[in-house]
């Protein structure tokens, strides 16, 4: 009886922690850039010999002793993910929004270190700086081969930024955008920082540059949660919610009453 009450209240902080998630992703379905987030959960099993994940994951080599039991197992988180597929595009018609097409990210300068956003909403500042909505530095590289620094120009003049990523200033090229990238799952490198910021797992790894690219200017990446999905995953998390409530509620009311009133019952 003890054991599945672990069982029903571990299914229950696990869905508190989906739920987290899910509202999170559809609080920012408007938020540019925004990457839609995951978690994933695993069995924990009580018995000696056993380890988080599978019921073939033994740690010594499998007898009777170590048969799995259900009643004994509890559900715990097991990671938290990004989707990192780009979101749709949509058009604002301001020439200092741009949207990635591809892989890679806008590096921006902040007081945490360099930190890597798909959100590519400029702007230019009364001393001349690029900065983001959230006033971080955008980074810019003067040649293809030089370091990477906050991409300054005259506040005065217009500016554009073209398709193959420069920061063009009458006529003249300033900077191109530092836009990184990372070979292969991005989740390997990158975390959450916040505020559409991911910052590098690794100090030493912040990705490569790429030279060649292609920017849609005067659009924006749109977050790529799919509020259908969500709303169904909302569902799904309270329905499996009261159902281990339910368990619960049942074995304290219903087994712990019989206990008490049936079995306590001299004959």
């Amino acid at each position: 009886m003890v054991s599945s009450l672990y069982t029903a209240a571990s299914g229950m902080i696990a869905e508190e922690r989906r739920l987290d998630v899910v509202s999170n992703n559809l609080a920012n379905v408007d938020t540019p850039g925004f990457k839609r987030e995951g978690i994933t959960f695993s069995d924990y099993f009580y018995h000696v010999g056993l380890v988080p994940g599978s019921s073939k994951s033994f740690v010594k080599e499998p007898s009777a002793f170590y048969n799995f039991d259900a009643q004994n197992a509890v559900t715990f988180p097991d990671r938290h993910y990004f989707d990192f597929t780009q979101g749709p595009v949509k058009e604002t018609g301001n020439p200092l929004d741009v949207a990635i097409d591809g892989r890679g990210f806008f590096a921006v300068s902040t007081p945490f270190g360099v930190m890597f956003t798909r959100a590519g909403s400029f702007r230019v500042g009364p001393d001349g700086v690029l900065r983001t909505i959230g006033g971080y530095e955008v980074l810019g590289r003067v040649t293809p081969n030089s370091s990477p620094e906050p991409v300054v120009v005259d506040s005065k003049t217009p500016v554009e930024i073209t398709a193959d990523g420069w920061v063009v200033q009458n006529g003249n090229r300033m900077f191109q955008l530092d836009i990184r990238d990372f070979n292969g799952d991005y989740n390997r490198y990158l975390e959450a920082f916040g505020n559409g910021l991911f910052r590098a797992k690794d100090p030493k790894n912040t990705g490569t540059f790429v030279a060649t690219l292609h920017l849609l200017v005067g659009y924006l990446e749109t977050s790529n949660t799919d509020v259908v999905k969500e709303m169904v995953s909302l569902i799904s998390c309270m329905r499996h919610y009261e159902a281990c409530q339910k368990a619960i509620q049942v074995t304290f009311e219903d087994v712990t009453a019989k206990t008490v009133n049936d079995v306590g019952v001299v004959g």
